[in-house]
């Protein structure tokens, strides 16, 4: 790895390759602009490795250089954010706002929720404190004063990482994947039908719920999924369904402060003859199979595969080259390839800030994709489905009310996730 591990991902931006992703809050009361641009700009400088811009150099290596612009804070445009470029300062982040909410745009190689979630937080801290004149509880949020975490700003070690194998194995066999609806949408660009779905549930009658079906929000939610894509595909053409649940693994890796993007999928793995189960059975195959793919050593494996792979890139000459490669060897998707996935890697803690935010909603790429956001007393479903008559979408929540879970849908709506445009001229030295 010759480069800042943040920029690899960029080998992969294309015209309609996001690669990036957005968090929208929905605030208790309407935006007050001047005091967002305020809050964010005075976050923003307690994280300088966000503050960074695109340089392509000569060789076609991709660097991320120091930009001391402010971050842009604009009223929503409904259109594509283009991050990298003069509209945004250059940055890799950016904030739009309309009405109650407020959009974090963020190139997903910079960081994953996890690592946006610290300047996300200190800005709303700020927000609030500009806004309304109350300073909330502070707990872990990082504000200007705040000195670095040990470790926020780590990427694992290759010499720390085990080359144990790991006990059992992750099942490779072929499952139905809706290549019918990716197929639509690559040809009818960018994304015509890509809509995302919001839902709220209780949590204490959720986690309720869970709890009787031996279950955790992750294995409940993945059965469901399972449930859903049942109803719409014929046994002949789904005779298995694979779950990828996102998983956390900074703590394995020797990272756990860090901001980076480290997270990795989980694998699980459903015979369709498992649509006759209860959910309860369900939730403890699901569970099982997360156990067993838990252990550091599948951690450590992943990150020794996205190191290689970084190598790879840098022994590839001129930038055409890299990309090149990029194609057909991504780090952004691992496999085995899954029917679906579910993105939950843990509540937040936002102490005082919950009077004033009244939801969460974390949109992204992907197709059939479950995100998982939550507040103190609600969990906030974001359903990305790209298949314009949203058939997945209707039977998963057909699939929650006859567990009898309930839920209150929130509408649907656009994504028009940002997009990461590459600098046209090379600078730099060889």
């Amino acid at each position: 790895m010759k480069q800042n591990p943040d920029s690899y991902l960029l080998y992969e931006a294309g015209k309609f390759i996001t690669y990036n992703f957005r968090l929208k809050f929905v605030m208790r009361q309407k935006v007050d602009a001047k005091a967002l641009e305020m809050a964010a700009n005075t976050a923003f400088k307690r994280f300088p490795y966000y503050a960074k811009r695109i340089s392509i150099l000569k060789n076609g290596e991709i660097e991320l250089v120091d930009n001391p612009l402010p971050i842009t804070v604009k009223q929503y445009s409904g259109k594509h954010p283009r991050m990298g470029t003069e509209e945004v300062n250059y940055h890799l982040f950016s904030i739009e706002y309309e009405g109650n909410d407020v959009y974090f745009n963020i190139y997903h190689g910079m960081c994953g929720g996890c690592g946006a979630m610290f300047f996300i937080k200190s800005t709303l801290w700020y927000y609030v404190r500009e806004a309304f004149g109350v300073e909330t509880e502070i707990g872990d949020i990082k504000t200007a004063d705040t000195p670095f975490v040990d470790g926020e700003t780590d990427y694992p070690d290759l010499e720390t990482l085990t080359d144990d194998e790991p006990l059992g194995s992750i099942k490779k066999d072929s499952v139905y994947i809706p290549a019918a609806d990716y197929v639509k949408q690559l040809v009818s660009m960018p994304f015509r039908d890509a809509k995302y779905y919001e839902l709220e549930l209780e949590t204490k009658d959720f986690m309720k719920y869970a709890r009787s079906n031996d279950g955790s929000p992750n294995s409940i939610l993945s059965a469901l999924m399972f449930r859903a894509i049942c109803k719409v595909t014929s046994p002949k053409v789904a005779k298995a369904i694979r779950g990828n649940i996102i998983c956390n693994y900074r703590a394995d890796v020797g990272c756990p402060n860090t901001y980076h993007d480290l997270v990795r999928m989980l694998s699980v793995y459903y015979p369709r003859e498992l649509e006759s189960k209860t959910t309860e059975y369900l939730s403890t195959v699901t569970r099982s199979m997360m156990y067993v793919q838990m252990q550091p050593e599948f951690s450590s494996k992943i990150m020794k595969s996205i190191y290689k792979s970084m190598d790879d890139v840098d022994n590839k000459k001129g930038l055409l080259n890299k990309k090149l490669f990029t194609l057909t060897h991504s780090q952004h998707v691992q496999p085995p390839f899954g029917t679906f996935i579910v993105s939950y890697v843990g509540k937040d803690e936002w102490y005082g800030l919950e009077e004033y935010i009244d939801r969460i909603h974390c949109i992204t790429d992907g197709h059939l994709l479950l995100e998982v956001n939550a507040l103190r007393d609600k969990f906030y479903l974001t359903f990305m489905e790209l298949n314009g008559k949203h058939k997945f979408y209707d039977a998963f929540c057909e699939a929650m009310r006859e567990e009898n879970i309930h839920f209150k849908g929130l509408g649907s709506h656009e994504r028009n996730l940002p997009y990461t445009i590459l600098p046209k001229k090379s600078k730099g030295k060889v």
